[in-house]
């Protein structure tokens, strides 16, 4: 069975390790001043685009209430 069957939303069984894109995103967005504060995140189906916003906002939502 293919791991990489895109459905909408959903986060894979095997995930890239994107932790240094995720940290560049999320750092730039907790700055002040930044010219990311509107961000288009674009690309083919299925290659996880809200995958890769789900975890930046999973891990802010963890920085905001301390958990």
């Amino acid at each position: 069975m293919n791991p990489f069957n895109s459905t909408f939303g959903d986060v894979p069984k095997i995930f890239l390790d994107r932790s240094k894109q995720i940290n560049i995103v999320i750092k730039v967005l907790e700055e002040l001043v930044s010219p990311y504060q509107i961000t288009f995140v674009y690309g083919l189906r299925g290659s996880s685009k809200t995958t890769f916003l789900s975890d930046i906002s999973n891990q802010m939502s963890k920085k905001i209430t301390g958990l």
